[in-house]
């Protein structure tokens, strides 16, 4: 068989004598071959087959000539006739353009004499269209003298329809009389007889459109409207229904709880709804020409514009009343959302180009959310209040110092939840509009809550003189530290909940309204709240920067406040016996030689004590060895590097904040001591041996807690074994400072 290639291969096998398909377009001989050879019989004996229908293709090959062959000689038989209709139709065409000729001469004579007799015709036609103008307008001018006489019969009887259509007269009378010397009195004339007609007319109208009475409303729209004063008959309308809606509003707010839930303003929005729904077929009969959505959406804006008392004024006073005012404005906000998605979906949205609709809905939309934006502008004042009483209630600060601490902790954890719940009121009341007075809300919760902070971290300051007495301090101002990290830990949560929401949030805001029912954020803001808005969006996502930036510079300061307070109150054990050192008789000599003073060369006494204290510190830090601290590690990376020896500062890979704490005791130890030694006057060589000796202890008992380096302690040990000698040799390299403070102490002539 041949290869098909791209061609789609027929589904049945074509027949010989069907040459049809021998005369498409796309005929492929490849395929009607393949298509052929598929069936039974080629299968079987292809040869046979292929024989065969060689066969037949050339019989009917031969049936084709055979075809073409008579149908040639049928067509060389009738061409000559062909031919002598040809010739007979040119003669034809000949003579008949000789005609038309003879007809166009014709005309060409006829128009030549007649020219001046069609001019005259014209003249006479114009001047009888004159005169009968003239003759109708001296009829009209008559006619509106007689109506202007009968007039005021049928003003006295107070039939409207007589009146209204003697008046439809005068109106058409006015029309031809329009250059008549006093047309400008006539006028004036009619439209005093009209306003007289609409005097009378005007209870009847306000009955049929109170009581909705379609017949007659069509009735007295079509007499109001046959003397074009259409919008006339729409302001009567409008009255109407927002009489009657405004007596709804004030019984439904007098006869209303404002400081429950606002059923008094989703309960007229439900009237308004359900009134526009009926009224949209009733104003497609009354006001025939007119467009019935665009008179609704007129009405909906007039209404709320012109209730008594004012919906803004009713919200504010309901807002006071409220426990939760954020509740009760995302209800109010709600209900509205829910009306105009009804309004929309009963008179639909302007389509583009229809500009005096779309500034109607427009309006209406405007007039909904207006009310609100006072209330919005108090969004800060609101969400501040509400976060504070959270806190408030929290009870955070008791006599007890470690329970205090307890609900520190406890409470930051709850700061990101509080700032979730508080982005979503923003996302209810204003679609994230209001995320800047947001921020500023939570930057005052943030800094009440770390003012509770500085408060613990001041109160455990105080206590550090009990420190040896009672570890509880200790385990105290761990507990402070950790609160500082977790605080800082919360504050970075918020931050990255809070970014996610508001970019979300950024990525659907909108600030030209597409339709008039868009939600733009001038509906609820002012143009300096707006400018905010704009402001934060640049920050946030073109710059990448921070929302609670504020807040989280104030916790890191509150968490290096309270990491430092807690690192003095541990180090105070210490600080407390290295005071006196300088002061101590072992280094006055005179003192010493008085009292026989001899070196044994062990550790005195107040060494002792603070190795003894560095020892215990492990025991009292197992928890920390145990637990791994995420808290107490943030609180560490986020203090300031005065409070760590050398400036390090723990990382986030550390297994524990234990060696770190040890390690900051062990190197500050060092450091307090240091300074503490070169305070000492003056020193001779016995005394350099028992100082080394306190110091090698000291530096001992650093080493088996693993502190990783005593300086600058270990450097002033060298210096003070260092023989006189060799001070100069060895002195280079060190901290100045330290060189001369050791060179004076021990009355080393200066370098010459």
């Amino acid at each position: 068989m041949f290869p098909s290639g791209d061609h789609q291969v027929p589904t049945s096998r074509p027949l010989i004598s069907d040459l049809t398909a021998f005369s498409q377009e796309n005929f492929d001989p490849k395929d009607w071959i393949n298509n052929v050879f598929r069936s039974q019989e080629g299968q079987q004996n292809r040869d046979q087959y292929a024989s065969s229908l060689v066969m037949r293709l050339q019989l009917a090959i031969q049936e084709v000539n055979n075809a073409l062959e008579e149908t040639s000689q049928q067509v060389v038989g009738s061409l000559p006739r062909v031919l002598r209709d040809v010739e007979s139709l040119g003669h034809e065409v000949a003579v008949l353009k000789n005609q038309m000729n003879s007809v166009r001469q014709d005309i060409e004579k006829v128009e030549h004499n007649t020219a001046a007799s069609m001019q005259t015709l014209v003249k006479l036609d114009s001047l009888k269209g004159r005169l009968v103008a003239s003759s109708q307008a001296l009829r009209e001018a008559d006619n509106w003298t007689t109506l202007s006489t009968d007039i005021e019969e049928v003003m006295d009887s107070g039939d409207l329809d007589a009146i209204g259509t003697k008046l439809v007269a005068l109106q058409n009378c006015l029309g031809i009389l329009t250059h008549v010397p006093d047309y400008e009195d006539r006028v004036a004339h009619l439209e005093g007889l009209k306003v007289r007609l609409e005097a009378l007319a005007s209870p009847h109208i306000v009955g049929a459109f109170t009581q909705h009475n379609l017949e007659e409303s069509v009735k007295y729209a079509r007499l109001l409207k046959s003397l074009g004063r259409v919008s006339q008959l729409e302001s009567y309308y409008h009255k109407c229904e927002i009489g009657q809606l405004g007596t709804a509003w004030r019984g439904g707010v007098e006869g209303s709880l404002l400081s429950g839930p606002p059923t008094w303003l989703t309960s007229f929005y439900d009237k308004i709804a359900l009134l526009t729904s009926q009224q949209v077929r009733w104003c497609s009969h009354v006001f025939e020409g007119s467009d019935a959505n665009l008179l609704l959406s007129q009405l909906v804006a007039s209404t709320f514009t012109s209730l008594d008392p004012p919906v803004s004024q009713v919200i504010a006073a309901a807002a006071k009343q409220q426990e939760e005012p954020l509740a009760f404005l995302i209800s109010v906000k709600t209900a509205g959302d829910q009306f105009l998605r009804d309004i929309e979906a009963t008179l639909g949205t302007a389509k583009p180009g229809d500009q005096a609709y779309f500034q109607a809905q427009r309006i209406a939309v405007q007039a909904v959310y207006s009310p609100l934006q006072d209330q919005i502008g108090k969004y800060q004042e609101y969400e501040e209040a509400l976060l504070l009483s959270h806190l408030i209630s929290a009870d955070i600060v008791k006599s007890e110092m470690a329970e205090t601490l307890c609900r520190l902790r406890e409470y930051c954890g709850k700061l990101s939840s509080q700032a979730d719940s508080a982005a979503e009121r923003c996302l209810q009341l204003t679609s994230g509009w209001s995320f800047p007075a947001l921020i500023a809300a939570l930057a005052t919760y943030v800094e009440q809550f770390t003012s509770r902070l500085t408060h613990a971290a001041r109160h455990i300051e105080k206590q550090k003189a009990s420190i040896t007495d009672d570890w509880t301090v200790f385990t105290t101002c761990l507990n402070l530290m950790q609160a500082a990290g977790e605080l800082v830990m919360a504050v970075d949560n918020m931050e990255h909940s809070l970014a996610t929401l508001f970019t979300n949030a950024a990525a659907k805001f909108v600030w030209e309204a597409a339709t008039p029912f868009t939600a733009t954020p001038d509906l609820l803001l002012s143009s300096h709240a707006v400018t905010q808005l704009k402001k934060l969006m640049v920050k946030v996502i073109d710059e990448d920067g921070r929302l609670l930036e504020n807040s989280m510079t104030e916790s890191q300061a509150q968490c290096q406040n309270a990491v430092e307070a807690a690192l003095h109150t541990i180090m105070n054990p210490i600080s407390s016996q290295l005071i006196a050192l300088p002061d101590l008789p072992a280094w006055n000599s005179r003192q010493a030689a008085s009292t026989h003073l001899s070196f044994s060369f062990s550790p005195q006494e107040y060494i002792t004590q603070i190795g003894q204290y560095l020892m215990t510190l492990p025991q009292h830090l197992e928890p920390l060895l145990v637990n791994h601290s995420p808290a107490l590690n943030r609180a560490l990376q986020e203090a300031n590097t005065s409070c760590s020896a050398g400036g390090r500062v723990v990382s986030e890979s550390e297994i524990s904040a234990a060696d770190f704490l040890i390690n900051s005791v062990g190197q500050n130890t060092s450091k307090l001591y240091t300074d503490a030694i070169l305070k000492i006057p003056d020193i001779s060589t016995s005394m350099i041996t028992q100082l080394t000796t306190d110091i090698d202890y000291i530096c001992n008992i650093l080493e088996d807690l693993g502190v990783s380096t005593c300086e600058p302690l270990d450097k002033l040990n060298t210096l003070l074994k260092t023989p006189a000698d060799r001070y100069w040799k060895i002195a280079p390299g060190n901290n100045p400072r330290l060189i001369a403070a050791v060179r004076q102490m021990r009355n080393i002539p200066v370098q010459s």
